[in-house]
């Protein structure tokens, strides 16, 4: 087995670390800008945001008009936390705007639109997603963002995009979640509580979709449900004090006053 066909191995294993020092190796023996930007990518991802950041100046060095490099540079400013927050997306925004100006495709405008939310651009956001569907209608992670945005001033068309995307991709994790948000508050229980079982097939341990569940089986009155729901849902972050809280609200409507002051003290405890 080469490194090439090791470093997927590793990366299909969930092994990003030896994956990483393995892109690295191949990246400093190919000298090709590819090699240096799936090296950084792996970077990224493992927060290792020096190494990313020499990763992607190595791909533009060997090739200064590599616009995939320079969407990583954008995505590298838009996550690291070693620097402030304003500053980093206003240079992630930058980068995606260089690598724009080479190749205009539906990925680097839905990654614009992203740093624009990020800087509280919402115009702008909405016209780089828009933009990244006029090139690519099927571009699934656009259809989401700008769902995002229409949430609010156009909930049926914030669901209509929603439904578009998990047409495409229909593990969609976020689409469903986020339907399941908005059928719950359009009053539609029953396609809400599916879109949530939806999302937590692919990441059944999610805490955010164990909760919204809890809560549409409340609405519904499937008492005995929601309070198991909820029961598993704070047992995966014990000292979230949101989701006790929720929980305590829950116990006291439905009569069990005494198990919710419970939960309220472990919440004052765990302040202290």
């Amino acid at each position: 087995m080469d490194l090439e066909d090791e470093a997927e191995q590793a990366e299909e294993n969930g092994d990003l670390k030896t994956a990483c020092a393995l892109r690295k190796e191949i990246a400093a023996k190919s000298q090709s800008a590819a090699s240096f930007f799936s090296y950084g990518l792996l970077a990224t991802r493992l927060e290792q945001w020096e190494d990313a950041e020499d990763a992607f100046a190595s791909a533009l060095h060997l090739d200064p008009s590599f616009s995939p490099g320079m969407e990583g540079m954008g995505i590298l400013w838009h996550k690291r936390t070693d620097r402030g927050e304003a500053e980093s997306f206003q240079i992630a925004r930058d980068w995606y705007l260089k690598a724009i100006k080479l190749d205009s495709n539906a990925r680097a405008l839905t990654l614009l639109g992203c740093a624009y939310v990020a800087l509280g651009d919402s115009t702008a956001a909405q016209t780089a997603f828009e933009d990244a569907l006029k090139l690519d209608p099927r571009y699934e992670e656009a259809l989401y963002n700008l769902a995002r945005r229409q949430e609010e001033s156009n909930p049926a068309r914030a669901r209509e995009l929603l439904e578009k995307a998990i047409e495409i991709d229909a593990d969609y994790f976020l689409a469903h979640q986020r339907l399941g948000i908005l059928r719950q508050r359009s009053g539609d229980l029953i396609r809400a509580e599916y879109h949530f079982r939806r999302s937590l097939e692919t990441d059944p341990t999610h805490y955010g979709s164990h909760l919204y569940l809890a809560n549409c089986l409340a609405v519904q009155g499937r008492e005995e449900e929601a309070e198991q729901t909820y029961r598993f849902a704070t047992s995966l972050q014990p000292e979230n004090a949101v989701g006790l809280e929720f929980f305590a609200n829950f116990l006291e409507s439905i009569g069990k006053k005494e198990a919710a002051s419970t939960l309220r003290a472990r919440i004052k405890s765990s302040d202290q």
